[in-house]
């Protein structure tokens, strides 16, 4: 079956008969009544009844003819995408962010391009630390966002808005059941719950505590459930918590350091990816959260 028998048959019902699909296709009736007597031969049963006056479909040809209308939309939707990659939208986008970052922004970016009908699908993958920046690396990807320097060569950097950390422990673990402000040495009784890795190059008040860690996590997440069922403290991110803490159902430690921490994220894109209109308008939203 060709596209040409398609377009044939769906126009010859839609406008009810062989002369006005003629003209709207630019063909002759005799080429129009070829192309549905050589799809009528590939099928090997009639489309149309015989002897009737008008186009009546027989019930296999109504079925051909809502399959034909099916591979005309998928026809016209892949027209429509070949001439969207040729106006510089890629076909993919791979980022990889950090875990601690909201992902809130990216679903706003899903939901503009799916407005926009832009062709691109963007793949984000998530990692932490120094290994978000491996992970770009080994997949190649278009752009990381880090919490820490960006090392990569052939990348252009551009500083996202700044967010906030907190060391927090639930209302009710034993370290809120003191008003006084305790000791770095003191806290080394309770459990200190972190994410995999050292976060020293992030400049935490807490550094001494990671050798000693007495859990560790593969995301935010599980840690968040671990501190709200009292195991231990450890850094959240504000965004993950600003209903606990509005609560106070989460609270801050209250010790001899700093308790609240600024992260600095910092966009990362390919001189290559640059040219890219879907990277243009991730970046552009990137920059306005």
């Amino acid at each position: 079956m060709t596209v040409d028998q398609a377009r044939a048959l769906v126009n010859v019902v839609e406008l009810g008969g062989y002369a006005k699909a003629a003209d709207k296709l630019g063909k002759s009736h005799s080429a129009l009544v070829y192309l549905i007597r050589s799809l009528e031969g590939h099928c090997g049963f009639r489309i149309f009844e015989p002897k009737t006056y008008r186009s009546t479909l027989t019930p296999e040809g109504r079925r051909v003819w809502l399959k034909c209308q099916e591979i005309l939309a998928k026809v016209d939707e892949l027209d429509q995408m070949c001439g969207l990659f040729a106006d510089k939208w890629e076909a993919s986008l791979k980022v990889v962010l950090d875990g601690i970052l909201p992902f809130d922004p990216f679903l706003k970016i899903y939901q503009d391009f799916r407005k926009m009908k832009v062709p691109t699908v963007v793949q984000t993958y998530t990692d932490f630390l120094q290994d978000v920046e491996k992970t770009f690396v080994g997949m190649e990807a278009d752009m990381l966002i880090s919490i820490l320097p960006i090392r990569a060569s052939g990348i252009e950097t551009v500083e996202l808005s700044p967010f906030k950390s907190l060391l927090v422990a639930h209302r009710d673990h034993p370290v809120h059941q003191s008003a006084k402000r305790w000791h770095v040495d003191e806290l080394h009784e309770f459990s200190f719950l972190t994410i995999r890795g050292s976060r020293s190059q992030l400049g935490l008040s807490t550094a001494e505590f990671e050798e000693s860690a007495s859990f560790f996590f593969s995301d935010f997440a599980s840690k968040k459930v671990a501190i709200q069922k009292k195991v231990g403290f450890g850094w959240l991110p504000e965004h993950m918590i600003e209903t606990e803490l509005r609560n106070r159902v989460l609270q801050p430690i209250k010790w001899e350091r700093r308790s609240v921490h600024e992260i600095r994220p910092v966009l990362g894109v390919r001189r290559s990816s640059q040219g890219g209109r879907a990277a243009q308008l991730v970046v552009e939203a990137l920059k306005q959260i």
